[in-house]
């Protein structure tokens, strides 16, 4: 498959900030009732947690789905939530084991600085010791972490839309996304940084606004999260269209145009 390199990363944010202007009702909607659905998934021990994992993949092709449905002039609806899932969805679960693999490796790895205390936090939702905050073990496994998912997210950025629409198996998919995110590192290096600051910026400035007011502060972060998750979908979306030849795939003649 032919690649276009990406120049202007950031703009990336822009134009999936433009997709969730075109019906911010309905993309607030299907989002929140995925987070609740995931949340709910959740609750279940164990095989909740691994089970959201495995059809994350599909999820984020319904995301994408909705995306080429603005994009061509459609309507959101409901429906779209689980267009997804019927899309190769042998091979989107595949991605999705790969990438549960790939998150209790970078967890094992993180391990090595702190003796599981990170894991701990992430899994059981346990405190770290005082001792493990005072002398930097937990933000050396932050960091190892970080470095970790590093080669995870560039593999999975693109490979479950080139799974679902280009028809790749698992493993290809896999290979032309990482490879795909490489050869354009500097438009993903751009586009990271103000997605970080942008995040970073808001934090702060609500910390500093809310101060010593946890509940207000959780809500309105919660808030945000909800509205910045469209513009990140989008933003995946118009990072694919940017760097791969925006024409049909055979996939993807067949996804829903949702309009009139």
């Amino acid at each position: 498959m032919r690649t276009v390199p990406a120049k202007n990363g950031w703009l990336w944010l822009l134009k999936g900030f433009a997709l969730f202007r075109k019906n911010p009702a309905m993309w607030l909607f299907l989002v929140f009732t995925f987070w609740i659905a995931s949340a709910l998934l959740g609750q279940i021990r164990y095989l909740g947690p691994a089970a959201s994992i495995l059809l994350l993949p599909a999820f984020l092709v319904s995301f994408m789905v909705m995306c080429a449905v603005l994009d061509r002039g459609g309507v959101l609806q409901p429906a779209l939530l689980v267009a997804g899932l019927r899309q190769r969805l042998a091979t989107l679960v595949a991605l999705g084991a790969a990438y549960l693999v790939a998150i209790v490796a970078a967890l094992a790895v993180s391990s090595l600085a702190d003796s599981g205390a990170l894991v701990r936090l992430m899994l059981s939702g346990e405190a770290p010791s005082t001792e493990a905050l005072i002398d930097g073990s937990i933000a050396n496994a932050l960091l190892l972490w970080t470095l970790a998912n590093a080669p995870v997210l560039m593999a999975f950025w693109f490979a479950p839309v080139l799974a679902a629409w280009d028809r790749m198996g698992a493993a290809q998919s896999l290979f032309y996304s990482f490879f795909s995110v490489w050869r354009n590192w500097r438009a993903f290096l751009v586009y990271g940084a103000v997605l970080a600051l942008v995040i970073g910026g808001f934090l702060l400035l609500a910390a500093i606004v809310f101060l010593g007011q946890l509940r207000t502060l959780s809500f309105i972060t919660l808030l945000f999260v909800l509205f910045m998750l469209p513009t990140v979908f989008g933003s995946c979306y118009a990072s694919y269209r940017d760097i791969f030849p925006d024409k049909p795939g055979p996939g993807e003649a067949s996804l829903p145009t949702a309009g009139p």
